[in-house]
């Protein structure tokens, strides 16, 4: 049987189907179904062996280039265009040239060498301690003690947050006013 590689057909017994690479089965591996292209049939014959490989054609012949093939440049393949190999030259110069230029250096605010060396920061606290911290409230709960008027005015030149400034004058009232109230009573006045 004369069957082409490229093509498909089944084999002259009717067992073997080539499906262009390669022959496949028709037979069931109990020889009792054979499959005729659509569904498998009930089968009484024999297997038979695999049919030879059919002879492959021959590979046909390119078809002719239309266009004439310029000589190719140094580096570039033969299909590329002779407007596209100039306008790669033209590039390739131009990036050359751009590369060739000194590149201007930034001014150190910009370089990120740099960075961190212009950020002004301090490492301590720049509010002196009788404004903040423990330090503070003691000098408070004393003037307080002492001399309440004062402690009244300290509280507003602290750098406490307003709500701590409210609530220690509120403090601060009330301990005066109890204060007062004890002295005069002590006193006699009242």
């Amino acid at each position: 049987m004369a069957i082409e590689a490229a093509q498909t057909g089944w084999s002259d017994d009717g067992n073997w189907f080539w499906d262009g690479a390669r022959w496949n089965d028709a037979v069931s591996e109990d020889s009792k179904w054979r499959f005729d292209g659509n569904s498998w049939q009930p089968f009484a014959g024999q297997r038979s062996a695999v049919p030879p490989m059919p002879a492959a054609a021959a590979p046909a012949p390119p078809p002719p280039s239309a266009l004439p093939v310029a000589a190719p440049q140094a580096g570039m393949p033969s299909w590329v265009d002779p407007s596209e190999l100039e306008r790669i030259a033209r590039e390739k110069q131009e990036r050359e040239a751009i590369a060739a230029e000194p590149v201007a250096p930034l001014p150190p605010e910009q370089d990120w060498r740099h960075a961190g060396e212009f950020i002004k920061y301090s490492h301590t606290a720049t509010v002196p301690f009788w404004k903040v911290g423990y330090a503070s409230l003691f000098i408070y709960l004393a003037l307080l003690w002492l001399c309440s008027p004062i402690a009244l005015i300290y509280i507003w030149t602290t750098e406490w947050r307003t709500f701590t400034k409210v609530y220690r004058t509120a403090v601060a009232l009330i301990f005066v006013g109890a204060l007062l109230n004890y002295l005069s009573r002590r006193a006699g006045l009242g």
